[in-house]
């Protein structure tokens, strides 16, 4: 994992070095991306209505005004209208007046699949149901409204977006305008509601009070009588003879209007004429009769024919107006009659009362007199109510208005570009930084000693950097020798120097190392042999034994095939054959014994490894050399270098700079530390440095 106690300034700044290329690619890769979506979006606009809503009650017709309600009384009233305002009754009206649902924008559309199956001539789920389509625009519209307070304030900010900015002005104030108009429509019905029970509530007393009022009559017409025996003057029985007269009277002109309305509604002039006696509407209907008789007597022309049926008919006209005349006549003098009727029966009641009653006339006389008083007050206060309301209804008035209109905005408020384009640069920065730092520290190649450290338990002895060799030479090793002042030179000189401070304890005067890799191709070959080398001018008795049995290569290094390489050696052994000795040759270029392989294996070599030949030679080496350097396979695609481990006291891992995986470093030196022995230290170094940074190169020859 990433040691993050490790990583300094210095050590940042050289992994953003590193990485430039990757987070300038990834943050230009974001921010273009950014910028295809804001010249391709849509710019919307926002418009904004303010409502100020009065938590107080009114009445327009009152002297005095109630007082204002609780502070959390007047909270609810205004959250209940903030959702009365996002109610869908409020929302439908709004599409409706609009028409919102044949509108481009907030209209219903197709989905893909759907004109996928329109282009095929296939009928879609959702085409032409009047439901779906009306359910899709008020989803629209609700996601582009914005309901919401002030703060604790009266007032209620009604926002509309919509890409066009009139449009959004208009469904803003459109909203506002229909929730106040529902409003002011509410309270309305609600005193229509109450006006319809009151008046159910008055025609029941107006009965009550009729009832009560004809009680007086009953009264003296059932006790009739004795009414004449104990009030027994002259004006009260000339009052009973009037109101028996006016009562015959009224009832008489009753049945002449009902008579003469039923005749009018079915046309039966005679009969009509008969209940009214009117000269006039007799004369005309004398005409009716002529004109009939005209019309089904002798055969007249069809114009006269027309012309007697037009005559029919405005007669007839003439009756119906006359007739309205004549009982309007009649229902006036019946009004007249019934308030004689009332006046009579009203004067003889106060003669009645001051009349010699006894006690049990008088105590009923009481009884209905308090009936009726009770009665009429009854009606009074229902009929006082229901003006009042009634007057109400027309004067109702919206608990809230409009303070301030929307208007059509001039600037967009989405996208906002500056903030986008800001949110844009902080996530590419973020983005970067972090592709970054995976990159380097867990999916790409190594390109750094602070990497390096990371990745591994033991020390980093240096960077070997990347040089070119000319034609004759064999390989990068032979600069150790033909450039001993160069750039590569002073890195194995370094590395040697690292590896012995790390082994200044080695109880042994010989020390065996291994030199090896992750994967093929990162160089542990020409590292062994210019470590071999290194050591060998340094004064070292040295000993390089290619152990790499499936791909040998040192001898191509070196230029030298021999008859047979150490993997015959090795198996010769096993089989207790005759071993020739042409693998083993000395170094052309240093002092240093090379034990070479002959080419690649046709069988399996980790048994080779495991045999005592094997070991033995390592253990002679000990003995007769100061250095020995085992080239072994890599690590990850054959076990070969898991069975060497046990057997050296140091372990060079060679880390090709920028190629090797991170992970493939992690498990590589996993396994070696799962084979070697405890005390053996793993040297890590990144070969073929591209980038040459060494230190302290003031003074070192060029290569040529």
């Amino acid at each position: 994992m990433m040691n993050l106690e490790s990583t300094d300034i210095s050590g940042l700044m050289s992994m953003i070095k590193r990485q430039i290329r990757l987070m300038a690619l990834s943050g230009a890769i974001i921010i273009g991306l950014v910028l295809v979506y804001l010249f391709n979006t849509t710019p919307l606009y926002t418009s904004s209505a303010l409502i100020y809503v009065d938590p107080s009650k009114k009445d327009l017709l009152a002297t005095e005004q109630f007082g204002s309600l609780s502070g959390l009384a007047e909270n609810s009233k205004i959250e209940s209208e903030v959702e009365i305002l996002r109610s869908n009754r409020v929302l439908f009206e709004t599409m409706t007046q609009l028409r919102l649902v044949q509108d481009t924008e907030f209209g219903p559309r197709l989905s893909r699949f759907d004109q996928i199956k329109t282009a095929l001539g296939l009928t879609t789920s959702s085409q032409g149901d009047p439901t779906k389509m009306v359910a899709a625009t008020a989803v629209k519209l609700s996601d582009a409204l914005r309901i919401q307070r002030k703060g604790l304030t009266y007032l209620i900010s009604v926002s509309a977006t919509s890409s066009s900015p009139q449009k959004a002005a208009t469904i803003a104030n459109t909203l506002s305008e229909v929730y106040i108009a529902q409003q002011v429509a509410a309270k309305t019905d609600a005193a229509l509601s109450a006006r319809d029970v009151l008046q159910a509530q008055i025609n029941t007393a107006k009965t009550q009070l009729a009832r009560s009022e004809s009680g007086f009559d009953r009264f003296m017409s059932d006790n009739s009588a004795r009414l004449k025996a104990e009030v027994g003057t002259d004006v009260f029985l000339e009052l009973e003879r009037q109101v028996t007269a006016a009562r015959e009277s009224t009832r008489q002109i009753k049945a002449q209007i009902e008579t003469a309305q039923t005749a009018r509604a079915s046309k039966d002039w005679d009969a009509l004429v008969t209940a009214l006696s009117n000269d006039a509407l007799a004369g005309l209907n004398a005409q009716r009769r002529q004109i009939e008789l005209r019309l089904t007597g002798t055969q007249e022309s069809a114009q006269t024919q027309e012309s007697l049926r037009a005559a029919l008919s405005q007669t007839q006209s003439q009756m119906d107006q006359q007739a309205d005349d004549a009982i309007s006549s009649f229902q006036t003098t019946l009004t007249v009659r019934q308030n004689s009727l009332a006046e009579a029966q009203r004067a003889m009641r106060q003669e009645m009362m001051q009349g010699d009653l006894s006690p049990e006339t008088l105590a009923s006389l009481f009884e209905i007199q308090q009936e009726a008083d009770i009665a009429q007050r009854q009606y009074t206060t229902l009929l006082s109510s229901l003006r009042s309301i009634e007057a109400q209804a027309l004067v109702q008035v919206a608990d809230s208005r409009v303070v301030s209109d929307a208007i059509a905005s001039s600037f967009p408020s989405a996208p906002n570009y500056k903030i986008s384009l800001a949110i844009a640069l902080i996530v590419a920065s973020g983005v970067a930084f972090g592709l970054a730092i995976i990159n380097e520290y867990f999916v790409g190649g190594v390109s750094a000693l602070s990497q390096l450290r990371n990745l591994v338990s033991g020390p980093v002895i240096g960077l070997i950097p990347n040089v070119t060799i000319t034609d004759t030479q064999l390989s990068i090793a032979d600069l150790v020798t033909d450039a001993p002042m160069s750039l590569f030179s002073e890195a194995l000189r370094r590395a040697r120097a690292h590896i012995d401070q790390g082994l200044r304890d080695h109880p042994s005067r010989c020390v065996v190392m291994m030199v090896t890799s992750a994967n093929i191709g990162e160089g542990k070959s020409s590292v062994s042999l210019a470590l071999a080398r290194t050591y060998a001018n340094a004064g070292k008795n040295v000993l390089l034994i290619d152990a790499d049995l499936r791909r040998p290569s040192q001898h191509k290094y070196i230029g030298f095939e021999p008859d047979e390489g150490f993997l015959e050696y090795l198996r010769d052994s096993r089989d207790k054959k005759e071993v020739g000795r042409s693998f083993y040759v000395a170094d052309p270029k240093s002092q240093a014994a090379i034990i070479l392989g002959r080419g690649n294996a046709d069988l399996p070599t980790d048994q080779l490894l495991q045999t005592t030949a094997f070991c033995d030679l390592i253990e002679s080496a000990r003995q007769s050399v100061d250095i020995v350097i085992i080239d072994t396979p890599p690590v990850l695609p054959v076990v070969d270098a898991r069975y060497i481990a046990p057997l050296v006291d140091a372990i060079v891992f060679t880390v090709r700079y920028g190629t090797t995986a991170q992970g493939d470093v992690r498990d590589a030196t996993a396994q070696l530390e799962a084979a070697k022995k405890s005390d053996t230290p793993i040297f890590a170094t990144l070969n073929a440095d591209e980038t040459q940074s060494m230190r302290g190169g003031y003074y070192y020859a060029e290569v040529e």
